[in-house]
């Protein structure tokens, strides 16, 4: 279900694409939208915080969540 293949390179400019196609969509958790891209967190956290701060994405922090009890993040389209 992978947008870009995790096979070969994906500029940064293709991830900011699939997570702003993803979003338009609809918010997604953060770990959904690592699957979903095809990238590590460490790589997908660096460009949301770029489109965060380009004020095109908010990300929101949740205590907990109902399933596992743990804390977790939802990203959206501003």
């Amino acid at each position: 279900d992978n947008l870009a293949s995790s096979l070969e390179f994906i500029s940064g400019l293709e991830i900011k694409k699939d997570i702003l196609r993803l979003l338009k969509v609809k918010p997604h958790v953060i770990s959904e939208l690592e699957r979903k891209v095809g990238t590590s967190d460490r790589v997908l956290h660096r460009h949301l915080a770029e489109l965060e701060y380009l004020g095109i994405v908010e990300i929101i922090k949740h205590e907990k969540s109902p399933h596992t009890g743990r804390p977790f993040k939802v990203a959206k389209l501003k």
